[in-house]
């Protein structure tokens, strides 16, 4: 019986080794990412609806300024849902200037909503906008 308990630990030993033994060893590299400045300075990120009725479009203004030497040119505006409609101006915005990004919502469903657009740029740097509140029913509906 010693000797069972004995093999048993030599072979357990063994296997652990083993075990460690093919474990690779791995060399961290060190790399450092220069963050590029942003070409756009936002007035807000962020624009808050509050509550607002249902079955009434809402519209949300961000504007951004061109803080960098060059001309920004806004390529794409992606609404994360199809009940978002989003509107921007196609021309170079110039070093210094500001412009606006639109964003309509209908407002079809009652409930909150938090909704995201993705602004895309010659800066190479996504930017993302979001507008949020809650659709209430509307109460007029069938008063006279």
């Amino acid at each position: 019986m010693k000797i069972k308990v004995l093999l048993s630990v030599m072979v357990l030993a063994l296997m652990s080794l083993s075990v460690i033994g093919q474990t690779e060893k791995t060399k961290t590299v060190k790399t450092s990412v220069t963050e590029v400045p942003s070409k756009i300075s936002w007035d807000s990120q962020e624009y808050d609806f509050g509550k607002i009725p249902q079955n009434i479009a809402a519209e949300a203004e961000f504007v951004f300024t061109n803080t960098s030497d060059e001309p920004v040119i806004i390529s794409k505006v992606k609404s994360s849902c199809g009940c978002t409609v989003t509107g921007y101006d196609k021309t170079p915005v110039l070093p210094g200037k500001s412009s606006t990004i639109t964003a309509t919502y209908d407002a079809k469903r009652k409930g909150s909503f938090r909704k995201s657009l993705r602004v895309t740029t010659n800066d190479f740097k996504p930017y993302n906008l979001i507008i949020k509140g809650v659709v209430e029913e509307d109460q007029t509906i069938g008063m006279k």
